[in-house]
């Protein structure tokens, strides 16, 4: 993953940080996590801010890569793009739920709740903000910036 300081300067090029947006640094961290792949990190690790301390350390994120399960793509159209993947939590049926944006402008991104088997009420958490959202009904939808991207874990 490309995050923070990418280049010291020197005979390579001037010094700078990755050309990410920070919505795009959470959409990075966010569709690694959700498909399970290796984290290896390629910027200078002592130069980066706080936003990529963040995305790289975020206990509930990491969980996400290191503890889902089957992750797949639910759906993509229309600019937005659902994955999944199982969470084992307890006894219930639990999900990690990523949401894409991938348009040009910030719009809803939702998944309904039937896709994953999920009936009833449903505990929504929000993993980057460590924050539970709410309990639902049949779907979970927010608005979500252009380039974004959101982590939820679904509880039934």
């Amino acid at each position: 993953m490309i995050f923070g300081k990418i280049s010291k300067g020197g005979p390579v090029g001037r010094e700078r940080y990755s050309r990410f947006t920070d919505d795009e640094l959470v959409t990075h961290m966010t569709f690694w996590c959700i498909y399970r792949s290796p984290l290896m990190l390629g910027g200078n690790l002592p130069d980066n801010r706080e936003l990529e301390r963040r995305l790289f350390t975020n206990e509930e994120v990491l969980e996400v890569n290191q503890r889902g399960q089957d992750p797949r793509q639910l759906y993509k159209n229309e600019g937005k793009m659902v994955w999944v993947s199982k969470a084992a939590v307890g006894t219930r049926k639990s999900y990690y739920v990523a949401l894409f944006n991938i348009g040009e402008k910030e719009q809803v991104v939702a998944v309904d709740f039937r896709q994953l088997g999920l009936k009833g009420k449903v505990m929504v958490h929000d993993c980057w903000k460590k924050a539970d959202v709410g309990v639902f009904n049949k779907q979970y939808s927010r608005m979500v910036a252009a380039h974004g991207a959101a982590l939820v874990r679904v509880v039934e």
